[in-house]
């Protein structure tokens, strides 16, 4: 249950633990975190370790996983829980270079089948029934203007049991130019039953 529909979403460099905690104080409903890694080798780098600590903050805590392996999203699930996180939340929005170069972040939308086994296998990681911490996600519209398939990814993520989706409304070939799609963002909240958040201007 959150207090209300006004939702900080989650930004690299931005929403860090502080940041967080002043959006709940001055009424935000929900603030994500900023993304952490799914490589288990960097859990104990200084950046992870700092996006990991959830000391203080009021909930709900939701944290952002990014990366690419099925297995290994799985698993930051369960790391990340084990440290707080009340939410898991799936970075396949991200249009930065170096996320994207690594196939990553937006640069999954391009995979559908991929995108049906991080979903499936971090869903199933979390556990179901009354105990099962709620598996979110984060997209945009497309890659860019030609592959728009954010409706597609939508019905992959209802199938595997994703709690909510955020949808950015933009490809990421369009970065943060122009003004978001709200009419795609609409063609996809009357198709799905789950809810669905708006993001973008």
């Amino acid at each position: 249950k959150l207090a209300n529909n006004v939702l900080v979403a989650p930004m690299a460099g931005v929403t860090d633990r502080p940041f967080r905690k002043l959006c709940k104080t001055l009424g935000a409903g929900y603030a994500v975190s900023e993304m952490v890694t799914s490589r288990p080798d960097l859990w104990g780098s200084v950046k992870t370790s700092r996006r990991s600590d959830h000391a203080g903050e009021g909930g709900p805590i939701a944290v952002q996983i990014a990366g690419t392996d099925a297995a290994m999203m799985a698993d930051a699930a369960i790391y990340n829980i084990e440290r707080g996180a009340q939410i898991i939340d799936i970075n396949m929005g991200c249009p930065a270079k170096k996320v994207c170069n690594v196939a990553a972040g937006s640069a999954l939308l391009q995979n559908e089948k991929l995108v049906a086994q991080i979903l499936d296998a971090v869903v199933a990681a979390v556990g179901c029934g009354a105990d099962a911490v709620p598996v979110t996600l984060k997209i945009r519209t497309g890659w860019n203007r030609d592959q728009r398939n954010a409706l597609a990814i939508a019905r992959i993520a209802q199938a595997a049991g994703v709690s909510m989706l955020t949808i950015h409304g933009r490809t990421r070939a369009d970065l943060y130019h122009g003004q978001a799609e709200y009419d795609t963002i609409a063609e996809v909240k009357a198709a799905i039953r789950i809810p669905v958040v708006a993001n973008g201007d």
